[in-house]
């Protein structure tokens, strides 16, 4: 299997984004351009916390068969 991760931050009013090429991408976005890739989505794992818990970083997980 192959696994590409992508970090996404908590942004300005609670949005969260990536940023690819400069541009900041939502998490659907995200989805469909790596599923156009071959790639599945598979979870996240939680990567920064801020006060009280509040998740300010992930990466959403998604894998494909090697080629």
């Amino acid at each position: 299997m192959k696994y590409r991760y992508l970090r996404f931050v908590k942004g300005l009013g609670g949005i969260y984004y990536y940023k690819n090429d400069g541009v900041k991408k939502a998490p659907r976005e995200a989805i469909n351009e790596m599923a156009a890739q071959g790639y599945r989505y598979v979870g996240n794992v939680p990567v920064k916390t801020g006060y009280y818990g509040s998740l300010t970083e992930y990466d959403m997980i998604f894998e494909k068969i090697a080629d």
